[in-house]
């Protein structure tokens, strides 16, 4: 038999080796323990049901966050956000083009309940893991035809639409931080190239939706979220922007997270109830302007898209190989298992039936991809070069052969303003099926309006709203800047001025004319002056010179020529004189010098010519001879 130490006989060395294989079977025994318990590693499953257990690890914020959007809100100016308005229909989502991240891709995977698309690429620009910084940089759409990439900018001017909604912010989140002037910075500095590239349209700025309080990544936070739509209020009341408060119904006013099943299981991308929550709230607070675009539109390109996996980066880590996985069914059906799933790429999703209602068949898949599927039971295999945005899948069904009875839904008719179009849904009363009917807008009622200046302003006669044309000039000279009065030899000079600053001058009364005194005479002049304005005249009378008679005989005509040039004299001192008595003196004095052999022509006194009574004194004075 062998022998065997006893104690106290060991070694040294035979100590040491002892104590350490004692402690490797301990190892042993512990790590077999702990792969029993199921601490091991485990193989991970290509698919993950959506549930509020498949994201129990993730640490939420301790308590809900501050809501400080609200007060943003509630303090912005009068007409910064838009207000609650009547459902202003499919039409108002067709004239708008949507602009955004994965959530506005999203928006052409949904169908509303008509069974359309609630956007299609002709009014769609979303572009998966993209921020507001790209916005001006980043060529993403491209057009039927054309090889070439367009940034946003450029697309809207080419796509010219009334108005744009774009929402971006998701992709630009990274902590709790409160401070969002670098964001802010960088997508005013975006919403400012698109209103320079087409000045024409409405800007419209939707919240940044909420995340989900059991969300993947917890680096995402409703502090920052709430923090960022703050600031786009004030950035839109800043600007004239439009602020599209959707997280009024996006969110859970309670507990301050997205409602719940309003996201995917990534806590962060929107789903199809709140898609559709999402696109009634726009409807009813659509916000419809006059058409100022320039017309006619001309030619717009037919939009190809933004290419698949653009962006290969996933700024916001939301579930790294895994991408979400929808499954949603049409009118007519329902689905039987897990319908929101996390597959990773090129992994296989579980199972998911679609089971059509009484009165329908099954009429296949399709996938946001583009692929189609024939089987009722689908094991749906996620593309290996799927982003983070995911992928859709619809299930659709027809009703049995039949005619439909479509009956006015209650509640849902919507009168026509001067905007708004007219509105109402109709649901077929065999198979459920809805269609939305509307009936043009009225237009505005204006009256005939009432000027002031240059500026007509219009009313209208059904909702009160106003407009104001400018019209040509017209100059209205009612306001007098001087008056110069009338003087004796100038007319009255009046200036006037019209409203609008030009100035005329123009005439009042005539000149007046001067008004002369009596003269006063100084030697052979007499001087007159205006007792008006003080000017004088001058006159100037002609003084006769005395003559001596020829002869004796003369004498006695003498007197008589005396007489008559006193009469002269005062004849010319009243300044009158008579043609006729010229004509007649005239003669006389042609008979008088054919008798008188010889005499001196009498000299007399006149300040213009010769008188009457010079004629017959000096006829008298020939007969006398």
């Amino acid at each position: 038999m062998p022998s065997f130490p006893l104690p106290g006989q060991f070694s040294r060395r035979q100590l040491y080796l002892i104590a350490a294989g004692c402690a490797a079977v301990l190892i042993v025994v512990v790590c077999l323990i702990f792969f029993a318990l199921g601490g091991g590693p485990a193989a991970e499953p290509d698919a993950t049901p959506e549930s509020a257990e498949t994201a129990e690890a993730a640490s939420p914020e301790s308590a809900a966050p501050p809501q400080a959007a609200d007060l943003a809100v509630e303090q912005a100016a009068v007409g910064t956000v838009l207000p609650q308005t009547a459902d202003a229909g499919r039409s108002y989502v067709d004239g708008t083009l949507f602009i955004g991240d994965s959530n506005t891709a999203r928006y052409m995977m949904y169908a509303d309940e008509t069974g359309q698309a609630f956007t299609t690429l002709n009014n769609n620009i979303g572009v998966v893991s993209m921020g507001a910084g790209a916005i001006t940089t980043l060529e993403c759409e491209k057009f039927k035809g054309s090889s070439a990439m367009y940034t946003i900018p450029e697309a809207v001017a080419m796509l010219k639409p009334a108005r744009i909604i774009i929402c971006f912010g998701t992709n630009n989140l990274s902590g709790s931080s409160t401070d969002a002037s670098g964001f802010i910075s960088t997508y005013l500095k975006g919403l400012q190239a698109i209103q320079t590239a087409w000045p024409y349209c409405d800007i419209i700025v939707s919240a940044i939706p909420p995340l989900d309080k059991q969300r993947e990544n917890t680096n995402l936070t409703m502090t920052q979220v709430d923090a960022y739509n703050a600031a786009l209020v004030k950035m839109c009341e800043e600007n004239g922007f439009k602020f599209l408060n959707s997280t009024e119904v996006l969110r859970d006013s309670t507990t301050g997270w997205a409602k719940t099943d309003y996201t995917l299981s990534d806590g962060v991308h929107l789903s199809k109830t709140a898609v559709t929550a999402y696109f009634n709230y726009v409807r009813t607070h659509a916000y419809i302007t006059e058409d100022r675009r320039p017309q006619p539109l001309g030619t717009i390109p037919t939009p190809d898209g933004v290419p698949a996996n653009l962006i290969s980066e996933d700024p916001i880590a939301v579930r790294g190989a895994k991408v979400p996985l929808e499954f949603v069914a049409t009118n007519g059906g329902s689905l039987s298992g897990a319908t929101s799933q996390l597959v990773k790429k090129g992994g296989t999703a579980s199972a998911v039936t679609a089971v059509p209602a009484e009165g329908f068949v099954f009429a296949g898949w399709t996938a946001s991809t583009g692929e189609t599927y024939s089987s009722a039971t689908i094991q749906f295999t996620m593309p290996a070069n799927a982003n983070a945005g995911g992928v859709v899948l619809t299930a659709h069904f027809t009703p049995d052969a039949h005619e439909h009875d479509y009956v006015l839904v209650p509640g849902s008719e919507t009168a026509a303003t001067c905007l708004n179009p007219g509105l109402a849904k109709y649901a077929c009363s065999i198979c459920g099926e809805v269609i939305e009917k509307e009936t043009p807008a009225l237009g505005h009622d204006w009256d005939g309006g009432s000027q002031s200046g240059d500026q007509i302003t219009y009313t209208c006669r059904r909702c009160g709203e106003h407009k104001t044309e400018t019209v040509a000039h017209t100059h209205s000279f009612d306001s007098v800047v001087s008056d110069t009065p009338a003087t004796c030899t100038n007319a009255e000079v009046i200036v006037l001025q019209c409203s609008c600053g030009e100035q005329t001058t123009t005439t009042g009364q005539g000149a007046l004319g001067h008004s002369w005194d009596g003269g006063v005479q100084s030697g052979n002049q007499i001087i007159y002056t205006c007792t008006r304005c003080g000017t004088t005249r001058t006159e100037t009378m002609d003084i006769p010179s005395e003559s001596t008679p020829s002869s004796s005989e003369d004498t006695g005509s003498s007197s008589s020529e005396e007489s008559s040039s006193s009469s002269s004299s005062s004849s010319s001192s009243s300044e009158t004189s008579s043609s006729s008595s010229e004509g007649s003196s005239s003669s006389s004095e042609e008979s008088s010098s054919s008798t008188e052999s010889s005499s001196s022509e009498p000299s007399s006194v006149s300040v213009s010519s010769s008188s009457s009574s010079e004629s017959t004194s000096d006829t008298s004075t020939q007969t006398e001879s």
